[in-house]
């Protein structure tokens, strides 16, 4: 069984804080994480549900999602939301959210997510495609 407390680091742009989760928090807890690859760069912030009882793993967590073409090379990029379900060291992978607009153009969403198996661990996955076709990617865990 997982401890009960969990450290989780946060990144808001360049800096990084980190604060300790305990699955009986009062407040919901944010946590955040962001990569760079060539041609492209993007973060993903969670805001973990705030159950008092250990089912907040099972409860929706609102995502947000951003990712920026860095490079004026005719390829798009993508981003999408990684989990790990509970007693599971396997990633779970979200749906891909793509930018075709060009270099320096971004695009943020926000959505949510909610697992039957229970969610213990966000991530990001950030990566630049020749049309169907994964170039190179990076990934960061929250």
């Amino acid at each position: 069984m997982r401890a009960r407390s969990r450290i989780a680091a946060v990144c808001a742009t360049a800096a990084v804080a980190t604060i300790a989760f305990t699955a009986d928090a009062s407040a919901a807890t944010r946590t955040s994480a962001s990569c760079s690859t060539t041609g492209a760069r993007g973060s993903m912030g969670a805001t973990w549900p705030d159950g008092s009882d250990n089912t907040w793993p099972y409860e929706e967590f609102k995502i947000a999602l951003s990712v920026t073409d860095t490079l004026a090379d005719d390829h798009h990029v993508r981003v999408r939301f990684l989990s790990k379900d509970v007693g599971s060291s396997a990633t779970r992978t979200w749906p891909w959210h793509s930018l075709t607009k060009g270099k320096d153009q971004t695009l943020t969403l926000s959505t949510s997510a909610q697992s039957d198996y229970g969610i213990v661990a966000t991530g990001v996955e950030v990566a630049r495609f020749e049309g169907d076709t994964k170039l190179n990617s990076c990934t960061d865990w929250s």
